[in-house]
């Protein structure tokens, strides 16, 4: 049994200018000292940074957005110095990539407790569990790890899964890993990790990572039915729901499109490692070790769910694996 307790919270020490942890608390930005909640309270430990939404909820902007409402925080960006000098009552994670879970150590040695998605839990607590399974669970060289799996191991307190509690619930938005997880708080602000990409991430990011397209088409579709009033993405900008229905139409054709490329293209057989090669030339990756083994994971999801309805059919041939249209 994972502990449920709320534990003594405790301000997280802010630091000199060296870095080093100081004795005294330092003083906060004007905007958090006269910072109020949606009932006119003073409100003492936002993040630096934080900008209000609606009502209680408030977004730190950033690499990654995270989340505030009422001591809760959801995910959190790379940087320390925003959590300085404050306390939090707990941290909810949406899955175990090491960019949205950036400070969750960090916050969890100050009292904050950390829940997350059940089948993400291990990825937090040990992130070698998502080197190695990136490699088929072989050890990989140190330079061919993207920074996207490495991370501060975090003890997970509690599963999402079990989260009750008013400020937020959780949304099961499965797809972008096996427990992905979005928050709805008491406002009507969802906050979506990785569930959904901006158009703007698209031009970006033309192959973004999943490891289940069929799971992310279910979890768009979960959005697009969930009340809510703003979206928060964990990479982009806020929007508004309906902002929110073109970004979700946008990312289900371009996965829409990511399919039809593969059943056109393996009408003539492809390997498994062609089949990654013309996909990504076809989205315009570029060629580097990073950008390739996060496509191995993707383009492999998006040819198991082919290879599941029946469209695509795979075959082993002078000791590779072959893929072709059914």
């Amino acid at each position: 049994m994972r502990r449920q307790s709320r534990g003594r919270r405790r301000a997280l020490p802010p630091r000199d200018r060296r870095g080093r942890f100081a004795h005294r608390l330092c003083g906060r930005p004007a905007a958090q000292a006269g910072a109020v909640d949606a009932r006119g309270r003073s409100v003492r430990d936002l993040p630096a940074g934080a900008e209000r939404l609606a009502g209680d909820t408030f977004y730190l902007p950033g690499p990654t957005n995270s989340g505030w409402i009422d001591g809760v925080l959801i995910d959190t960006g790379p940087d320390e110095a925003a959590y300085e000098g404050r306390s939090f009552d707990r941290l909810l994670i949406t899955h175990g990539h090491a960019d949205h879970f950036a400070c969750g150590a960090y916050l969890r040695r100050a009292g904050t407790l950390v829940h997350a998605p059940r089948d993400d839990a291990s990825l937090i607590e040990n992130p070698e569990v998502n080197i190695r399974g990136m490699f088929s669970w072989a050890k990989p060289g140190d330079l061919l790890v993207t920074k996207l799996f490495r991370g501060e191991p975090c003890h997970v307190d509690g599963l999402v899964e079990v989260w009750d509690d008013r400020r937020a619930a959780a949304i099961p938005l499965h797809g972008h890993t096996l427990g992905h997880t979005g928050f709805l708080t008491a406002d009507g602000v969802l906050f979506t990790g990785d569930a959904l990409y901006q158009i703007p991430i698209w031009e970006r990011h033309p192959l973004p990572y999943c490891i289940d397209p069929a799971m992310v088409t279910a979890s768009l579709e979960r959005i697009r039915a969930t009340e809510f009033d703003v979206l928060v993405p964990g990479h982009g900008v806020p929007c508004s729901r309906q902002e929110a229905e073109a970004h979700i139409d946008h990312h289900l054709g371009e996965l829409r499109a990511i399919e039809e490329l593969l059943v056109e293209r393996l009408k003539v057989e492809h390997t498994t490692e062609d089949a990654i090669a013309l996909v990504s030339a076809e989205r315009g990756l570029g060629d580097n070790a990073a950008q390739y083994w996060l496509a191995v994971t993707t383009v492999k999801g998006f040819l198991g769910d082919l290879l599941g309805r029946g469209e695509i059919e795979f075959f082993v041939r002078d000791h590779a694996g072959w893929w072709r249209t059914a």
